[in-house]
């Protein structure tokens, strides 16, 4: 209960079963007030009595979408989302547009579908926060993997800084520096930093390793000049062609192009006979033509051709100029050298300034280790493999909800046999996907959904065996689905006999039928014949799920069609709660002089 215009509402758990059936149980005097709390509480409370699956707090799984979201959580889900699975109010029950109750707001609707799998019980907030987990740690893989390509740059850079530098100290000392194999050095860089730290500085004044490598750096920067040269040469003519190409395109634009020619036989006027030699001339003329709207149609194409040709071929050039930089700083180095011999600064002290250096570069590579990325990357990789196993093997919620759209199709097989469809539909054979909600009848490997399924006969009963079938599987998932196993319609045969029509003190389908008159399509026996199979169809799907599940749905009707004969050993009487027409007994007692007024008078 809730009590209008406060924020406590009323929760109470009552296990006398007596108090719960009689009549007369809740009046006003049995909402104490010690029973109401906050509504915050309420909620809160009111969600332990539906189960685990609804106290789930967070069911995000993606941070990333969250923080788009302003860092706003998703709606978790609630008691209130039942009711889309639960009601089908007298607008709804044979809508053809609508089917599920809240679906007119796109946010509910999205809400509900993802909600599903909560409800069910395929979902757990474990489930949630290993999907997050996977996210942040896919997103953490990607950036390290976008990283080691430029770690891989970074090294590729080093290793020429370090063989540069063993040139240096050789052509300074004129000794070597010996640390075997370059790649494995760097592979181990403490142990080569070892290595050059305990080299002794050993230096040969009459070396010519100075003389013999300035050469070959001058002689490296030569080719690097030409092969420069002739790479500004090739972006001149690329971009000569990309020019006449632009102009090409540029006139051709303006070009009436012919598209055919039209051939006239000759014909002497003088002998009669007929000469080809036109003939021959116009295929010529329309295998130019085509020749010409080929080339017309290749020249965006080649334009765009050369101006990929043109950045490449600039790439080429800019590299080439960094390499004649390095080449001409190698030089320069090499004549430092001298320059410092000539400042009084000994052979040994600018062979050990060599060594340093190579010292640094080895720490260096110490400090940032490219082995660590591919360990982390590695150790991501694990624990990707890991949870993503765990969500297939613990959860694998495609699988469920795959196994569910076929389950509930069965069920709705079973229903459908036994209610009413348009001959021209059948055979049924429904369809519902938890994907998007979507209910659609399969036939001839088309989809046929329910907008274009004719009547109202035909919308009531794809409506009913959908909300029987959702049912039985909720009754089949048992303790692990939090939905009650409730469904309520609302007055379901009005497809058959309008409510507005009975105003009379009972049901009768003849008076309804006569009122109609002309707008009645069908004989009356047939709708009542319709009317009746609903019934004995909700009571045989009861005791066939209790049956089948141990558990025993209710299904909750109102509705103004009254004392029909069941088919089989099903008693209408006995599943009638209360008459709303009745007198004295009726579940809204009638004051005399409103009695037979109320034309939507229905019995519960």
């Amino acid at each position: 209960r809730r009590q209008a215009d406060t924020k406590h509402a009323f929760i109470k758990l009552e296990t006398d079963l007596a108090v719960i059936e009689s009549k007369d149980s809740f009046v006003s005097d049995f909402f104490e007030d010690e029973y109401f709390i906050p509504l915050a509480d309420f909620k809160k409370t009111l969600r332990r009595y539906f189960g685990s699956n609804i106290q789930i707090t967070d069911i995000d799984e993606s941070q990333e979408e969250r923080h788009y979201r302003g860092n706003r959580k998703k709606p978790t889900p609630s008691v209130r989302s039942f009711t889309s699975f639960m009601l089908q109010h007298q607008n709804l029950v044979a809508n053809k547009h609508a089917i599920f109750y809240r679906f007119d707001e796109k946010e509910k609707r999205e809400q509900t579908i993802e909600h599903f799998k909560v409800f069910a019980g395929f979902a757990d907030q474990e489930y949630f926060l290993k999907k997050q987990e996977l996210e942040k740690l896919t997103v953490e893989k990607r950036q390290i993997e976008l990283q080691i390509p430029r770690q891989s740059e970074v090294r590729a850079k080093k290793k020429g800084q370090i063989h540069d530098a063993q040139k240096e100290y050789v052509a300074i000392s004129g000794r070597e520096l010996d640390l075997g194999d370059l790649e494995t050095a760097m592979s181990s860089p403490q142990i080569a930093l070892d290595a050059i730290i305990s080299h002794k500085v050993d230096v040969v004044a009459m070396s010519e390793e100075h003389a013999k490598f300035k050469l070959e750096s001058e002689r490296a920067l030569a080719q690097l000049t030409a092969e420069y040269r002739k790479q500004q040469n090739l972006i001149k003519d690329i971009e000569s062609s990309i020019e006449f190409a632009e102009n090409y395109q540029s006139s051709t634009s303006k070009t009436i192009v012919p598209q055919k020619a039209e051939l006239h036989a000759s014909q002497c006027p003088f002998c009669q006979n007929h000469h080809d030699s036109i003939e021959r001339q116009a295929n010529e003329l329309t295998s130019a033509i085509d020749w010409l709207n080929d080339e017309l149609q290749k020249s965006h194409y080649s334009l765009d051709s050369f101006r990929e040709d043109l950045q490449k071929a600039q790439n080429k050039l800019n590299e080439l100029g960094e390499n004649i930089r390095n080449e001409k700083k190698k030089i320069q180095e090499f004549d430092s050298q001298i320059e410092e011999l000539d400042r009084y600064r000994t052979q040994h002290e600018l062979a050990l300034k060599a060594k340093l250096k190579i010292e640094s570069y080895f720490e260096e590579l110490l400090g940032k280790p490219y082995q660590e990325l591919e360990q982390k990357l590695s150790g991501l990789k694990k624990r990707i493999k890991e949870i993503s196993k765990a969500l297939k093997d613990q959860y694998s919620i495609e699988k469920q909800l795959e196994d569910a759209e076929a389950q509930i199709a069965t069920y709705m097989a079973e229903i459908t046999s036994s209610l009413d469809f348009e001959d021209s539909y059948k055979p049924i054979q429904l369809r519902f996907s938890l994907e998007t909600f979507d209910l659609w009848n399969e036939k001839d490997g088309r989809r046929i959904y329910l907008r274009s399924m004719g009547s109202g006969a035909n919308w009531l009963s794809c409506h009913i065996a959908l909300f029987l079938a959702l049912n039985k599987y909720f009754c089949k998932r048992g303790d692990k689905c939090a939905i009650p196993t409730t469904v309520f319609f609302d007055q379901p045969s009005q497809v058959y006999f309008p409510s507005i029509l009975d105003a009379d003190e009972e049901f009768s389908a003849k008076n309804i039928a006569e009122k109609e008159g002309a707008t009645r399509k069908r004989p009356v026996d047939e709708d009542v014949t319709a009317v009746t199979n609903l019934y004995s169809e909700f009571a045989r799907f009861c005791q066939t799920t209790l049956e089948n599940t141990r558990i025993e749905p209710q299904i909750i009707v109102t509705d103004h069609a009254d004392k029909l004969r069941l088919s089989g050993d099903y008693d209408f009487e006995s599943f009638v709660r209360a008459r709303w027409r009745a007198e004295d007994e009726g579940f809204i007692k009638l004051k005399e002089e409103l009695k037979g007024s109320d034309p939507n008078s229905t019995q519960l």
